[in-house]
């Protein structure tokens, strides 16, 4: 038990330093070229390690068509809208947009199935945390915490419709976890490829690769890792209150980065943090 609880908490930390450095880094180079080497090296790692198994993996993919591609769609708009909503806002809006939008399609879902006076108290405080975001929490100038919220949103939104199809996609062909992980990343490596500003691609690749490559194991590869290793140990649910930890810590990691603290935006960031939280916790302790 203790070691999932330093599984889950690596995941968090990853997770978070990873994404305030990657904010840093797109500050420097195209967020196109960041999300072309980052699916490259994901791609590459995650083939390799279902190597022995790729063939019938991408058999599956190819008996189930529709259910490979709308997993695709969803990946890949999750990780344009994310990286592009940290790049107009900042990381903690695109997580916390994510975060809330991911549950509150979630609450919905689950309140049509059967309806709860506590899931409609989570998704009202939920809505009232993505309110207090837009109205409150400051941005450096130049920046838009609404078009921010907005990608956030969507890729709360776009991430959802990737795990159902992704779930499905492993229920009908029987693959594990990571045949799933070795054919998600194309759609996202075919957008990044189209749209990828040629002109000095090469050198900006090459200026940047050794941080992008560092990144991508930070962020895409080794988190899901520690995350898989605490879902088997402490069970989903324990799992998802550390889940929703991350964005909180990385607003802390992102105040450090940015020796900014505004109070209004650690009290917004605290609303969050229980909106996030509460659901959780109060289902694990009437169970």
């Amino acid at each position: 038990m203790r070691s999932g609880y330093i599984d889950a908490l690596i995941y968090v930390l990853l997770s978070s330093v990873a994404f305030v450095f990657l904010n840093n880094l797109i500050a420097d180079v195209n967020p196109l070229i960041a999300l072309l080497v980052m699916s490259s090296v994901a791609l590459m790692v995650f083939n390799l390690l279902s190597f022995k198994r790729i063939k019938l993996t991408y058999t599956v993919c190819w008996q189930h068509k529709s259910i490979y591609i709308w997993m695709s769609i969803g990946l890949a708009l999750d990780w344009v809208c994310m990286v592009y909503a940290s790049y107009v806002a900042d990381p903690f809006i695109a997580m916390s947009a994510l975060f809330i939008s991911l549950a509150i399609i979630g609450f919905i879902r689950l309140n049509f199935i059967q309806k709860s006076r506590k899931r409609l108290i989570s998704l009202m405080l939920l809505i009232v945390s993505l309110i207090l975001l837009e109205l409150f929490y400051v941005v450096p100038v130049g920046h838009s915490t609404s078009l921010g919220i907005l990608l956030g949103v969507l890729a709360g939104g776009a991430f959802y419709l990737y795990i159902l199809n992704s779930a499905k996609l492993a229920s009908l062909g029987n693959l594990n976890s990571l045949q799933v992980l070795a054919t998600r990343f194309w759609f996202l490596w075919c957008i990044a490829l189209v749209m990828v500003p040629k002109l000095h691609l090469w050198a900006n690749m090459l200026t940047h690769l050794g941080a992008l490559i560092l990144i991508s194991f930070a962020s895409l590869i080794v988190p899901i890792y520690f995350n898989q290793r605490a879902i088997q140990k402490l069970g989903a649910e324990l799992t998802s209150v550390f889940i929703g930890l991350v964005p909180p810590v990385t607003f802390v990691c992102y105040v450090i980065y940015s020796h900014e603290f505004h109070w209004l935006n650690g009290m917004v960031c605290l609303i969050i943090t229980v909106a996030l939280l509460l659901p959780t916790i109060c289902k694990s302790r009437t169970s």
